[in-house]
C-alpha cells in the first residue's frame, strides 16, 4: 500500500471513529456516561493498573442486558472481590514504587547538602540552614507559634504556602509533623530557616494531598512569634 493510500485510510478510520462517538453521545446523560468511563480509564492509567478493558466493558454490556453470564455463576461474587483485591494490590505496589523512588531522590539531595558547610544536620536526619537568625524567644515542644512558610517538593513545586495566602498561621508544635516540631525548636522568634525534612520526619510513605509518598519536604520558615502554651 503506497503512502497516499495509507494516509487516506488513516484519515477515514479517524473520521469513522469520531462519527461513531458522535452517535453514542446523543444526550447529556450519554456524555456524562462517556465522561465517567473516561475517568475510569484515566484512573487505571494513572495508577498503572493493567486490566483487560474489553473484558470489563463486555461484563457491563452483558449485565445491562441480562445476557448469559460468561463465568461460573457461583463464583461471581468471589471473582468480583478478587478484582477489587487486584486493583488495591496494584495501587499499593505503585505507591511503594513511588515512595522508594522519592526516598532515593531525597537521599541524593541530602547527601549533596552534606557537602555544604552552611547546611546542618540533626541526629534525627533533619537538615537545616540559617537564612536569618532572630533574637526573640525560642519555643518548646508544647508552645504555640506564629509562622510564615513556603513548602515545596524537591522539584520546586509549591504544595503549601502561608505567604501565597497572605496570612501567617498559628499552631502548637505538638500538633504538626516531627520535622516541624524539632526544627522550630532550633529557631528564635525573628529567624528564617530552610529545612529539608525526610519522609521519616514528614508524612512517611503515604501520599498526603498533593504530596507523593516518600517525599522529602522543603520548607522556608519564618518564626514570627512564640505565642505561649
Amino acid at each position: 500500500m503506497n503512502t497516499k493510500r495509507k494516509l487516506f485510510f488513516t484519515v477515514l478510520l479517524g473520521t469513522l471513529t469520531l462519527s461513531a462517538q458522535a452517535q453514542l453521545l446523543k444526550t447529556p446523560i450519554d456524555s456524562a456516561a462517556y465522561a465517567n468511563g473516561y475517568q475510569m480509564g484515566e484512573y487505571f492509567k494513572l495508577n498503572q493498573i493493567n486490566i483487560n478493558i474489553d473484558a470489563l466493558v463486555a461484563g457491563i454490556l452483558d449485565g445491562s442486558k441480562s445476557a448469559p453470564l460468561q463465568v461460573d455463576a457461583n463464583r461471581k461474587e468471589e471473582l468480583a472481590q478478587a478484582f477489587n483485591g487486584y486493583i488495591q494490590q496494584q495501587m499499593q505496589e505503585k505507591a511503594q514504587r513511588e515512595a522508594a523512588l522519592n526516598k532515593g531522590i531525597a537521599k541524593s539531595i541530602m547527601d549533596e547538602n552534606r557537602k555544604n558547610k552552611a547546611v546542618k544536620e540533626t541526629e534525627s536526619g533533619l537538615q537545616y540552614q540559617v537564612i536569618k537568625e532572630g533574637t526573640g524567644a525560642r519555643p518548646s515542644a508544647t508552645d504555640k507559634v506564629k509562622v510564615h512558610y513556603v513548602g515545596t517538593l524537591y522539584n520546586g513545586t509549591i504544595f503549601d504556602s502561608s505567604r501565597q495566602r497572605g496570612e501567617p498561621i498559628t499552631f502548637g508544635l505538638n500538633q504538626v509533623i516531627k520535622g516541624w516540631t524539632e526544627g522550630l525548636q532550633l529557631m528564635t522568634a525573628g529567624s528564617i530557616y530552610k529545612f529539608w525534612i525526610p519522609s521519616e520526619l514528614g508524612y512517611g510513605d503515604r501520599a498526603t494531598g498533593s504530596i507523593p509518598g516518600g517525599s522529602m519536604l522543603i520548607f522556608e520558615v519564618e518564626l514570627l512569634e512564640v505565642t505561649g502554651k
